[in-house]
């Protein structure tokens, strides 16, 4: 099914010019204000995705696809990359907008905006209700939807959803890893028949993370809005600072 679909999205034209993470949100905005525009699907993107330190307990670098971590006192640092899923748990539109009916999508959220502002969230162990400090985080995103299901995918070769690396190094080497470390994915905009091509939802929900600087469980509560184009990825890669690829998959990744 993923294959016949795919394919036919390549007879589309591309417009020619290859959309960064600005101008494919750009385009994604334009889409979902003017149904009439033309079609996204043939469009080739190279988006960067900034590697994050995952111990920043915001929201956004919770669903980012790409984080680090380094420990101390070990000297290793763990590269993490993670795509996540779309679902009825986390898509208000999941029924209405026909998603249960396309294949299992991975999301890759590429841009967005984070606000926050202190706010009472009310918290409960056993009959013992107690009202905490806690954080209201409202969330623009703007993802891929990439195609993952038995047998057939739209990302690259050996290429995971989830994928951790640990790599023993001292803290120079570290620090000029990871700066500028981005996560590059090259690939093309489909469409699996979904109305409409660029299709939003909302998640309301709360999140209790412990925060590692204040030593305690952070109350958060987050009001989301979720754009995605369907996508597929032909190749993604690694690169630290000083340009180096780390890691790579697919043809001409880099």
């Amino acid at each position: 099914m993923i294959g016949g679909l795919l394919a036919a999205s390549l007879l589309a034209t591309s417009s020619g010019q290859v959309l960064d993470a600005a101008a494919l949100r750009d385009a994604m905005e334009t889409a979902r204000e003017t149904p009439t525009a033309e079609s996204l699907a043939g469009r080739r993107f190279q988006i960067a995705i900034p590697f994050v330190d995952e111990r920043k307990r915001t929201m956004k670098v919770l669903q980012s696809p790409a984080r680090w971590r380094y420990d101390y006192s070990r000297g290793e640092l763990t590269v993490m990359i993670g795509l996540g899923q779309i679902s009825a748990e986390n898509y208000s539109g999941f029924e209405q907008q026909g998603l249960p009916n396309l294949p299992r999508l991975q999301t890759a959220f590429f841009d967005g905006s984070e606000l926050r502002s202190p706010t009472t969230v009310e918290t409960s162990k056993g009959t013992v209700k107690r009202q905490e400090v806690g954080v209201q985080s409202t969330i623009t995103n703007y993802g891929l939807a990439i195609p993952y299901a038995d047998g057939e995918t739209a990302l690259p070769p050996r290429f995971q959803p989830f994928m951790a690396y640990k790599v023993r190094m001292n803290q120079q080497a570290y620090h000029r890893l990871v700066r500028g470390m981005k996560l590059v994915l090259n690939g093309q905009l489909t469409t699996l028949g979904q109305r409409p091509e660029v299709f939003c939802g909302e998640y309301d929900g709360r999140l209790a993370a412990p925060d590692t600087h204040i030593d305690d469980t952070v109350y958060t509560l987050v009001k989301a809005r979720q754009c995605f184009a369907t996508a597929r990825v032909d190749a993604i890669s690694v690169v630290g600072g000083g340009d180096v690829v780390l890691a790579a998959w697919g043809p001409g990744a880099r």
